[in-house]
Formats: structure tokens, C-alpha cells, sequence
């Protein structure tokens, strides 16, 4: 039986994490929404997401969420890769209102402890949460970091926000790419498995030495761009004419809106 548990859970989740991080081959697909601008496209999601989690029924959460998933086949992205990024943040959400199926009062379901009332409003809110996660997933796996930040800067967002934004990705990846280096070579200097007692008391040098190489390997990411220029924004091509595509999203979204603002 294998007692590492610190290697385990930290190789996984780093290895996850920068799987998330690093999604751009959906940006290489020829689908509807890889060929929408990045600024009509941020605008129109962000619109989405608004009226997805403002549902206030089932039916109209579920809308929201069969819209989505639309977006994500119609953009040819993996359902796998859809579902893995999507799953987590709608257990969670599920896992924290869980408790409100009992406690909401209201007519009991089925002769349980559970009331119909709690249970819709669990419900409601996992499918609110699961559309705006797909929408939010769809965004950014079709869309690449940099022309969703130039985006952002041509949609007149604070430049100070935008730059944030970047460096803050760029500062994860720097910060989980060396968390997996440094387990897998903590992997290679141990010739036995470790007890769990031996693990435990490792892991406070473990993660002090950690901090402190992401620190000064941060701090070389930070010169290395300000020698490039800085951690600005890279320009936009403001002359490209709107096309089929955009037409079609913006018409989407104009139409959600509106039957949105009519049902309410």
C-alpha cells in the first residue's frame, strides 16, 4: 500500500490544474465559435451567464444549460474535456446547497425529510450553476488566453484589470509547473516508500522550499517580460469587419436576452 500521500495529491493536482491552465487546442477546432471575434464573443457570454444564473425556474435553468452544451457541440469541443471542467464546480455547488432540500420548508416529497420546495431550489441552483460553468468553459476553450485578454482591452475593460489577469495566469503556471517538477524529483531521491509518519514530517520542508523557488522563479518571469516590453496587452486588429459567425452569435444572444426580459 502506497503511504506517499503528499507526492500523490500534489502530482495530481498540479498535473490537473495545468490541464485546465493549458486548454487552447479547442481554439484550433473549426467550430461556430472559434471564428467570433473574441470581444463579441466575451460580451455575448458574459450576457449569457447573466441571464443563466437569474433563472428563477427549472425549466428556464435547464434552457440555459441545453443552450450551452449547443455552443460547446457546435464549437466541436471533446465533451470529455467539457465534463471534466464543468464536474467540479457543479459538485461543489451541489454539495453546499445540498442541505437546503431539508431544510427550505414546504410539503414533503415522496414522505421523506426532503420537501418540494427545497428540492426544486436545489435543483434550480445546480443547473443555474452547471450553465454558467459550461458557457464560461466554452469561452474559454475556444478562445485563447492572449486574444481573450486583447478582447477585454477592446471591450474598453481597465488595463490595470486586464494586465492583472495576465500575469496572474501566467504566475499559475509558473507556480504548478514548478510544484511538478519539484515532486517528481522528491519522487527520484526516495529509494523506499516513506512511512506516513515520515510523510507528514517532510512536508512543512517540503512546501517552505517550494514557496520559496516560486517566488524567485516568479520574480525571473516578471524581468522577462518587463525586457520584452512589459506585461501588457499585445494589440487587436480593430479593422476586421464583424462576420457570419459573429452575426449569428450576436443574434443568439440578442435573442436570449430578449425572451429573457419578456418571461420575467
Amino acid at each position: 500500500m502506497r503511504t506517499d500521500v503528499l507526492s500523490r495529491t500534489v502530482a495530481d493536482l498540479s498535473a490537473r490544474v495545468r490541464w485546465v491552465l493549458l486548454a487552447e487546442r479547442g481554439a484550433e477546432r473549426d467550430g461556430l465559435l472559434q471564428r467570433v471575434a473574441p470581444g463579441v464573443k466575451l460580451a455575448g457570454t458574459v450576457a449569457l451567464v447573466v441571464v443563466a444564473v437569474t433563472r428563477a425556474t427549472l425549466g428556464g435553468a435547464a434552457a440555459m444549460l441545453a443552450l450551452a452544451v449547443a455552443l460547446a457541440a457546435a464549437s466541436r469541443l471533446p465533451p470529455r474535456a467539457v465534463a471534466g471542467r464543468v464536474g467540479g464546480p457543479t459538485l461543489v455547488a451541489a454539495v453546499v446547497v445540498a442541505p437546503q432540500a431539508a431544510l427550505l420548508p414546504g410539503p414533503s416529497l415522496w414522505g421523506t425529510p426532503l420537501t418540494t420546495t427545497g428540492t426544486t431550489y436545489v435543483l434550480v441552483f445546480v443547473t443555474r450553476v452547471a450553465a454558467a460553468a459550461t458557457l464560461l468553459t466554452v469561452l474559454v476553450l475556444t478562445t485563447r488566453v492572449s486574444a481573450l485578454l486583447a478582447g477585454a482591452r477592446r471591450l474598453r475593460v481597465p488595463r490595470t484589470a486586464v494586465v492583472l489577469v495576465g500575469v496572474t495566469y501566467r504566475y499559475l503556471l509558473v507556480f504548478f509547473g514548478e510544484l511538478g517538477r519539484m515532486t517528481g524529483a522528491r519522487r527520484a531521491r526516495t529509494r523506499r516508500e516513506p512511512t506516513l509518519r515520515e510523510t507528514w514530517r517532510d512536508s512543512g520542508a517540503f512546501l517552505s522550499t517550494f514557496l520559496v523557488r516560486t517566488i524567485e522563479r516568479s520574480e525571473r518571469v516578471g524581468r522577462a517580460a518587463r525586457a520584452r516590453g512589459g506585461g501588457g496587452v499585445g494589440g487587436y486588429d480593430r479593422t476586421t469587419a464583424l462576420t457570419r459567425a459573429d452575426a449569428a452569435f450576436g443574434a443568439v444572444v440578442v435573442t436570449v436576452a430578449a425572451t429573457a426580459v419578456v418571461l420575467a
